[in-house]
């Protein structure tokens, strides 16, 4: 269980992490491949590589279970699992192989539903509270960010990692987002769902590249979660399913139509 991806915005990690003993350094070109929907699809040293999101837990962390490593030319078969990893339908095969130059200008362009990005990454590994932790160089389709990432089967062991280095307050963000939002220029966005005993109020903002911040949605709805509190000391069904509700609503809302307020 480990955090896929999280944008360091500070020097404060970094300067924590150099203050360890780095270990391996590692430098790759890859190619990942965005469906908008999909697993972790790309292709490092000459291998298609799938990894797929397994579990979330409660606290936002992410297991990812490495399901694909196969080499060029990609044989049908392999094609359509690469297809089934990005949630998309196959498209009709032409070949009974593909090399990856074929893959990317036959079947990814042309469907219009697939981008591939070229990332450079250095990655350099440190231990931190018996977690590997990797810091990032990367760089994908011209645009360069940063990134700290930590990975162990124990999820507190993780938790408690991401606090050492100041970083619980950041959103944990899968490389395949992470990169979509990169190349497109996307600013970072946040909710908040405050529950109160007479409303919930949602609230969404964006973090400009100067730091502002401005407000994408801001509403408020009355579901009277406390009615009855005083008299029984405890939620009615009724309010609670009328809380359930809201936030429900909400939720899908802006899942299906995430720039809309």
């Amino acid at each position: 269980m480990g955090v896929a991806l999280v944008r360091a915005g500070s020097v404060g990690p970094e300067a924590l992490l150099a203050e360890l003993t780095p270990g391996a350094v590692q430098e790759s070109s890859e190619t990942y491949l965005l469906s908008g929907a999909g697993d972790n699809v790309k292709v490092r040293d000459a291998l298609m590589d799938i990894k797929v999101l397994r579990e979330v837990d409660p606290n936002g962390l992410e297991q990812w279970t490495p399901v694909m490593k196969a080499g060029f030319p990609l044989p049908a078969d392999e094609v359509a699992r690469v297809f089934a990893a990005l949630r998309l339908d196959l498209p009709p095969l032409d070949r009974s192989s593909y090399e990856l130059g074929q893959f990317i200008s036959e079947l990814a362009e042309p469907s219009g539903r697939i981008r591939a990005i070229s990332v450079q990454k250095r990655r350099t590994r440190y231990t931190v509270g018996g977690c590997m932790a990797e810091l990032s160089d990367v760089i994908a389709d011209g645009r360069a960010t940063r990134t700290i990432a930590f990975e162990s089967e124990n999820a507190a062991a993780v938790i408690a990692a991401v606090r050492s280095m100041g970083l619980l307050g950041y959103v944990n963000t899968s490389y395949p987002r992470g990169l979509a939002a990169l190349v497109d220029g996307a600013p970072s966005r946040y909710a908040v769902i405050d529950v109160g005993t007479n409303s919930i109020k949602f609230h969404v903002a964006e973090q400009a590249a100067d730091g502002r911040w401005h407000a994408v949605a801001d509403r408020a709805e009355v579901t009277r979660l406390g009615e009855g509190l005083d008299d029984t000391g405890r939620i009615g069904d009724a309010a609670l399913e009328r809380a359930v509700a809201a936030i429900t609503a909400w939720s899908k809302r802006r899942a299906s139509s995430p720039c809309l307020p």
